[in-house]
């Protein structure tokens, strides 16, 4: 099951997967995206149309989790989104929409997920994070601090459900070519070109990360130096170095 295929990282993860003949539960909020992706991947496909900023939509998507009849076997929570702008001036109906999705959603689906795979002994959970996950940021403040909760929930989830033989991990991408920016708001002229990743490649280190149960991944060589150097410098620096980042 991937959430958020309808485009961007989900929709390559969708394709990856369905080259090695892997049959799919696609999630995402749009039913002709969804459809249109069904009809070109060549394998069993269930599209289900649901906006997981919506509980009883989440519960719908995780009563297909926890189903036995065709079980799931790799749970893929790469739905999210953000908006960019100080958060006194977002809505804050919009920021807790953020939080419903990227936190509540991304939980209540690991949890179905894992009663179901620890009972059968295998398994995979591979949470789409971000590198925004390893320092607080000025005018993304709500999406950088799901991140944060994201990764440090994945890692505490991997520690848990390995001994189960339930593989989990989380991937940390960095700037990375979808439709994530322009709905964010986010300005990126300016940015060079050598930071940037495709999303096929981003997929990709991801689903290898989960079949090597990786607590972990992030992409890119310049994402791993910039996330190394964030983990370990004090807050003052953290935040004078995102500081400057957003300026340019």
């Amino acid at each position: 099951m991937i959430t958020g295929a309808s485009s961007g990282i989900g929709r390559e993860m969708a394709r990856q997967l369905a080259a090695d003949g892997t049959a799919l539960v696609i999630v995402a909020r749009s039913e002709e995206r969804l459809t249109d992706l069904a009809k070109e991947l060549g394998v069993e496909v269930q599209v289900m149309v649901a906006d997981l900023s919506e509980r009883p939509q989440v519960d719908w998507v995780a009563e297909r989790l926890a189903a036995s009849d065709k079980p799931i076997d790799l749970l893929v929570n790469n739905a999210g989104f953000g908006h960019t702008g100080e958060f006194a001036d977002l809505d804050i109906d919009d920021e807790s929409s953020v939080i419903d999705v990227n936190i509540q959603a991304l939980s209540r689906l690991s949890h179905a997920a894992a009663a179901v795979m620890r009972e059968r002994g295998h398994g995979g959970i591979l949470n789409v994070s971000s590198v925004a996950a390893f320092a607080p940021s000025a005018r993304s403040a709500t999406y950088s601090a799901t991140k944060a909760f994201v990764s440090s929930f994945t890692d505490g989830l991997h520690q848990e459900l390995t001994p189960h033989g339930v593989h989990v991990s989380a991937l940390c991408p960095g700037l990375t070519r979808t439709e994530f920016q322009e709905r964010a708001n986010y300005d990126t002229s300016g940015i060079p070109d050598a930071l940037w990743q495709e999303a096929d490649v981003v997929a990709a280190a991801g689903l290898a990360a989960v079949a090597k149960n990786k607590a972990s991944v992030v992409t890119g060589a310049q994402n791993k130096v910039a996330a190394g150097f964030l983990k370990v410098a004090p807050g003052g620096v953290r935040r004078f170095a995102t500081e400057k980042l957003n300026q340019k």
